[in-house]
């Protein structure tokens, strides 16, 4: 049972220790801003534990989390810049995590950098520049440093030449554990790092890529922010609309639900959302990845190797007892086949894949020789989504569609306001700041059931998800630009010219369809 709450409270007075702090879930301990104050002392099990909470009066999550320590509790009121600080102590990154290396701030120097301090000084960089991918190219008479910032390539200025880069490379491959006498054959590795700025520490993990090139070796780095925390789906982007049917979706008991798009589309962020969404504490969630790119609190994380193929590593976690998998990419009938028959049983099976639509799910599935009916009695939903940059609230302005866009948009830009960025300090000129998502989420109905099981083809399953509310991925970036979220320009990029002819027909058709009403 819960006691009361301390009415004044500061996070000083408490001491922290990061055992008892996660006992209860992270991503639990984000989503509902709580954190567990002091040692839980396990030969005082009716001694009430304090409990860190924004909202003590909330009586719901106070019986919730008593029931889950299964032991009485004391609400704490913190306010919330107080439980972030706990937080980063029980689950983020400290001076003691276990790291390759340690970088810190290098004072100013005239002497030209080494190759160490020129990894350093890259590797923090990216992170600083909050960059995605770091690239460097190799070329017969010079090199470029290039960081992908918001989905875009940005040239950066790099004291590494010719000669230079071979000494930064090898001391990349000694950080990723790789063979520093290979020079002709591809290799990856990975590399954590702590990056320390005045008090603060940031573990970043960094998977790294080599590949022969003519002019020696290139390298493209992912970055990967393991301090950051999952991202839930509230903040992912999607419309009140879609967010509610998506958490429906989860909280289904059986089913398979697919994330698509193309690579660098954010489907990890949403799938890592996803498992925060169902990470209660009494589920057991296991996942199959190629690699692991975030490790999660009280997630059964298993990665796919060289003495565990994917299929076999899917055949072996259906025998631990699972009610949520994640199986990463659908790349082939066996992985399919399970993952199929896991949803069919039982489980729910988050997986991706690689299409343009969330239509072109089915018929990839099928590409794969997958028996329609299986599909039609397994497949929940689809979730298709591409990532635009957000148009920087610091130097925002009315826009103007450009010829390009009118000719190529035409009526989809009626009664459209857009807005763009004009560059500023804050943007680094660019005009965007950060991205959002687009989506568009199929949901498999009796209907649509019927359908797949009959064999029926995307055109004719796209027109009945039309005709039952089927929003597109064209109209949730047209209702983001109308927003003044993104730009014309950024729709244009990222979604395929088919998909905008498509929109344009169904719009003509949808104004053909009303003039014919009229007349009648």
């Amino acid at each position: 049972m819960a006691q009361g709450s301390d009415t004044f409270s500061e996070l000083s007075q408490y001491a922290l220790d990061r055992h008892s702090m996660r006992l209860l879930p992270e991503p639990f301990c984000r989503r509902h801003s709580v954190v567990v104050l002091g040692k839980i002392d396990a030969q005082a099990p009716d001694a009430p534990i304090p409990i860190g909470m924004v909202d003590p009066d909330n009586q719901a999550l106070r019986f919730r989390i008593s029931d889950f320590l299964q032991r009485p509790i004391r609400p704490v009121k913190l306010n919330r810049y107080e439980i972030d600080s706990a937080l980063r102590t029980g689950f983020g990154a400290g001076p003691q995590t276990k790291a390759d290396l340690l970088i810190q701030k290098r004072p100013p120097s005239r002497q030209p950098p080494t190759p160490v301090e020129l990894v350093d000084d890259l590797l923090a960089g990216a992170f600083e520049r909050k960059a995605s991918d770091i690239h460097i190219e190799s070329y017969r008479d010079d090199v470029d440093l290039r960081y992908r910032i918001d989905g875009i390539l940005h040239q950066a200025y790099t004291d590494m030449d010719p000669e230079s880069v071979k000494e930064v490379v090898s001391r990349i491959k000694i950080l990723a554990d790789m063979d520093i006498t290979e020079h002709r054959r591809p290799q990856d590795g990975r590399i954590r790092a702590v990056i320390a700025r005045s008090e603060e520490h940031k573990v970043v993990d960094y998977r790294v890529s080599v590949v022969p090139s003519p002019g020696g070796e290139d390298v493209v780095i992912r970055v990967l922010d393991s301090s950051a925390g999952l991202v839930p789906v509230s903040k992912l982007g999607m419309s009140p609309d879609t967010e509610r049917l998506f958490l429906n979706l989860l909280s289904n008991p059986e089913g398979l639900i697919l994330v698509t798009g193309p690579t660098g589309s954010g489907k990890t962020t949403t799938l890592y959302g996803a498992l925060a969404q169902l990470n209660d504490g009494r589920k057991k969630i296991i996942t199959a990845e190629d690699p692991i790119e975030y490790y999660v609190p009280k997630v059964n994380q298993k990665e796919v190797s060289p003495q565990m193929s994917h299929a076999l590593l899917l055949r072996a976690l259906l025998r631990q007892d699972p009610n949520v998998m994640l199986v990463g990419e659908i790349r082939d009938l066996e992985t399919g086949s399970m993952a199929l028959n896991a949803a069919a049983t039982g489980h729910v099976v988050l997986g991706t894949l690689h299409t343009a639509d969330a239509v072109g799910a089915v018929g990839r599935l099928r590409g794969l020789e997958l028996d329609d009916a299986d599909i039609a009695d397994s497949l929940l939903a689809v979730l298709a989504q591409r990532l635009v940059r957000r148009i920087c609230p610091k130097c925002e302005a009315p826009a103007e569609p450009t010829r390009r866009q009118k000719e190529l948009l035409g009526s989809l830009l009626e009664g459209l306001q857009p807005r763009t960025g004009v560059g500023c300090e804050e943007c680094r000129h660019t005009g965007y700041r950060g991205r959002t998502g687009i989506y568009e989420l199929l949901v498999v109905d009796s209907g649509l059931q019927d359908l797949i099981a009959q064999g029926a083809h995307s055109a004719q399953i796209r027109r009945y998800a039309r005709a039952h509310g089927f929003r597109t991925l064209v109209e949730d970036a047209l209702a983001k630009v109308a927003a003044g979220q993104t730009t014309l320009a950024e729709l244009v990029r990222v979604i395929p010219f088919r998909q905008i002819m498509t929109a344009l027909e169904d719009r003509q058709q949808g104004q053909g369809g009303q003039g014919q009403r009229q007349e009648g």
